[in-house]
């Protein structure tokens, strides 16, 4: 500010200032702004990556399959067994994944789970969802238990690799009961903790 021959104070024009905020005041705010810019966009960046890693970090099993069954995507899941199944996620259970195939409905337990895998070009997920939203649905007994209330026909499949086929009779304590075919029927137990897939044939 300088004073004029009224007395009054007049502003001065950046472009007559000198020294470090001289006369390139306007190209230097500019330049500036600019930095300041990408500064900012490299902030996010970071930030974006940082919250990317923590909930990739924070997947579990059960919400991957939470995530997709959200999407419905199609998936082919790999089992300890050496079996798989491909089709679409109907539902999640506390401790299995209910699988839409071409054979029908396969519940599959989730400690039996070796790999997911989607797609070519299927959208990843990222599956941090708390464990207790992904999977807050029954055990896997207790739907084989309903399903010897009707006396539904099914496939049970053991950790080995065994394939038990018939009518659901029965689930006790830590055994299922199948009636089998032929005449007269064979009766087969077998132990709920050896099972990983349950399939109801369409």
């Amino acid at each position: 500010m300088v004073q004029g021959d009224d007395g009054r104070f007049e502003g001065v024009d950046a472009g007559a200032l000198v020294g470090p905020v001289g006369g390139d005041l306007d190209a230097r705010l500019q330049r500036w702004a600019s930095e300041a810019r990408v500064d900012e966009a490299a902030r996010g960046r970071a930030r974006e990556w940082w919250l990317r890693r923590q909930a990739e970090e924070g997947a579990t099993l059960a919400g991957v399959l939470a995530d997709l069954l959200e999407a419905g995507t199609a998936v082919t899941v790999h089992t300890r067994s050496g079996r798989q199944h491909g089709g679409r996620v109907r539902a999640l259970g506390a401790d299995f994944v209910a699988l839409g195939t071409s054979l029908g409905l396969a519940l599959v337990a989730l400690d039996a789970v070796t790999s997911l895998r989607t797609r070519h070009g299927e959208r990843a997920v990222v599956g941090d969802r708390p464990v207790d939203d992904a999977g807050s649905g029954p055990l896997l007994r207790d739907v084989a238990a309903g399903l010897a209330v009707d006396r539904e026909r099914v496939l049970l499949v053991t950790c080995e690799g065994e394939a038990v086929a018939g009518e659901m009779r029965s689930v006790g304590q830590d055994v299922a009961v199948l009636r089998g075919g032929g005449e007269p029927p064979m009766t087969c137990y077998v132990a709920l903790d050896a099972v990983t897939e349950l399939v109801l044939e369409d």
